[in-house]
Order: C-alpha cells, then sequence, then structure tokens
C-alpha cells in the first residue's frame, strides 16, 4: 500500500472470536477484547499471549492500526491509519521498541516526515 491509497475496513467485517481458553485457563485462539482507546482489538493468543496480527478497529468500524504481536510483545512493522482510511504512520518495532525505519503522512497523504531509529532512540541524534 503506498501513501496514497486508503485502507477500509469495518469491525463489522472482523471474524466472530472464540474467546475460548485452554486446558490450563490460558486466551487461545481468535479473540476480540475492549480497545483502550475506544472500538475493538481482533487476534489470536498463543498460550496465554498475543501472537500474529493484531488489528484495532475503532468504535464506527475503521481500520485504525494493525501489526503483528511475538509471543505478547510487538513485533515487526505496525501501520496506523487516519479517519479516512489514508496511512498515518508506519514503523517497524523490535520487541516493543521503536527499531528501524518510520514514516509519517500528513492528512492528504503527503510524505510528512521519515527517520530511523535505532531501539528506541532517533538515529542520528
Amino acid at each position: 500500500m503506498t501513501q496514497n491509497e486508503t485502507h477500509e475496513a469495518r469491525a463489522d467485517a472482523a471474524p466472530e472470536s472464540p474467546n475460548a481458553l485452554d486446558d490450563q485457563g490460558r486466551k487461545t485462539g481468535q479473540w476480540s477484547e475492549s480497545d483502550p482507546h475506544g472500538g475493538v482489538i481482533v487476534g489470536d493468543y498463543l498460550e496465554g499471549e498475543r501472537h500474529g496480527i493484531w488489528r484495532h478497529y475503532s468504535l464506527d468500524g475503521r481500520l485504525r492500526s494493525e501489526g503483528p504481536y511475538e509471543h505478547g510483545v510487538l513485533h515487526g512493522t505496525w501501520t496506523w491509519y487516519r479517519a479516512n482510511g489514508a496511512l498515518m504512520q508506519r514503523g517497524e518495532i523490535d520487541h516493543d521498541v521503536k527499531h528501524g525505519r518510520w514514516e509519517r503522512w500528513d492528512a492528504q497523504g503527503r510524505p510528512l516526515d521519515a527517520g530511523d531509529y535505532d531501539q528506541g532512540r532517533r538515529a542520528g541524534e
């Protein structure tokens, strides 16, 4: 997806989640949970930890952000969207810490800024 493309996803398109527990009482499989920022978070649990792609939807069903967890921590490329579905920002996270390339776009889809991070610190600072 380029910075000028939009992403239109709706919570009603999100799969139903069984919110199951395994034999040891740990969350397992697909879950839907309340998002502390409003809306819902949908993704999978593995052995009681978030694992794989998780998607955050707003109360009106818009996709707000998406990205992977690895055994309970943010790890991989995360993307955030504006209310109109356009890209807002995208960046790499390495075990809950910004690491790698980060890019942001303004409301019109024009590049706002970009930079690299090294374990949470902006490179070159």
